[in-house]
């Protein structure tokens, strides 16, 4: 028989270009799994099917700041694909980061640090 979907398909970790998921397989069908996961974004091509052999969590890198997108995990196995789960993800806002901080040094004496006055 083809699997069933993954179950329980939800977000692990979250950034502004990446997004982690983890889910619970379905029954099988009786024979060896996998699972394909997409992400799709609006006025983007969708990008390939990532493909996990084993495990049931994956890191997808490489997306938007602050963009909606609709993911899709399918289970496969050799009679076929499962229906997808589905969960829709937004990534977070870039921060800017802070200006580095300005290390305050003491001033020099006058006439610089090597300068000596005669008595």
């Amino acid at each position: 028989d083809r699997p069933d979907p993954p179950r329980a398909l939800r977000l692990s970790g979250l950034s502004g270009t990446s997004l982690s998921l983890a889910w619970d397989p379905g029954f099988n069908g009786g024979l060896p799994q996998h699972f394909l996961l997409r992400a799709e974004g609006p006025d983007a091509p969708p990008p390939p099917a990532a493909l996990v052999t084993s495990g049931f969590e994956l890191t997808l890198a490489g997306l938007r700041p602050a963009t909606p997108y609709d993911v899709t995990v399918r289970a496969r196995n050799a009679r076929g694909e499962s229906a997808p789960a589905r969960l829709r993800v937004v990534t977070s806002a870039l921060r800017e980061a802070p200006p580095p901080a300005r290390e305050e040094r003491p001033a020099a004496p006058p006439g610089g640090p090597e300068a000596s006055v005669d008595p």
